[in-house]
C-alpha cells in the first residue's frame, strides 16, 4: 500500500486541470440525466456513480539485433481509448434549490474522480516508459521478457486503479487524495 500511495503522489505532481486531462487523452465524456425518486436513491444507487474505462496497453517496439546473439528492444506503453462516464445532471421530484446546488457539486466532485483514474493512468505510463531498453541472447528470449514485462505493467495499472479507488473509497473521501487528485468528496447530504 505504501508503494501505491507513493505512485499517487507522484500523479499529484502534474499540474493541469480535468479539462487538460481530458483534452489531452481524448477522453470520450459520456454524460445522462440521471432522474430518481428521492435524494436518497441516488446515495443508495452505486459507490461510484462514474466510471472511467481506460485501454491501457502495451506493445514491443525497436526490436532488433544488437550484435551476432543480443537482441534489444523497449516495452512501451499508451492509453488507447479513454471513456469516462458521468451523471450530466441529477434530479428528483421536490428538489429545492439548495438540493439542486448539492447534486450539482456532486456531478463535478464525481468527474474530477473519475478524470483522477485517467491522471492515475497517465502517470504510470509514463513511469513505465522510463524504464530503460531490454535486452537477451535471442529473439524468443526477448519476446518472453518483453511480453513479461508488458503483463507487469497491466498488473501495476490495475493495482494503481484499485489504490486509488481505496485511498479515496470511491471520491466518497476524495479529500485524502494527494495533490490534484484531492477534491470535493462525492457525498450528498440529503435532508
Amino acid at each position: 500500500m505504501i508503494v501505491r500511495v507513493a505512485a499517487l503522489i507522484a500523479v499529484s505532481l502534474l499540474s493541469s486541470s480535468d479539462e487538460e486531462v481530458v483534452q489531452r487523452t481524448h477522453a470520450r465524456i459520456v454524460a445522462e440525466d440521471v432522474t430518481v425518486q428521492s435524494c436518497r436513491e441516488v446515495i443508495s444507487r452505486d459507490p461510484e456513480p462514474g466510471h472511467a474505462a481506460i485501454n491501457f496497453r502495451y506493445e514491443i517496439s525497436g526490436s532488433k539485433r544488437a550484435g551476432a546473439s543480443r537482441y534489444t528492444g523497449k516495452v512501451t506503453f499508451a492509453l488507447g481509448e479513454v471513456v469516462i462516464r458521468v451523471p450530466r445532471s441529477i434530479a428528483w421530484k421536490g428538489m429545492s434549490s439548495a438540493d439542486r446546488t448539492h447534486a450539482d457539486a456532486l456531478v463535478r466532485a464525481v468527474y474530477h474522480h473519475e478524470v483522477g483514474h485517467v491522471r492515475v493512468a497517465e502517470s504510470l505510463r509514463d513511469a513505465l516508459n522510463a524504464a530503460n531498453t531490454i535486452s537477451a541472447p535471442d529473439y524468443f528470449a526477448f519476446g518472453a521478457a518483453a511480453d513479461a514485462l508488458g503483463r507487469e505493467g497491466l498488473a501495476r495499472f490495475t493495482r494503481d486503479e484499485d489504490a486509488y479507488d481505496e485511498l479515496t473509497d470511491h471520491g466518497r473521501k476524495q479529500h485524502l487524495a494527494p495533490g490534484e487528485l484531492a477534491g470535493p468528496d462525492t457525498l450528498l447530504w440529503c435532508r
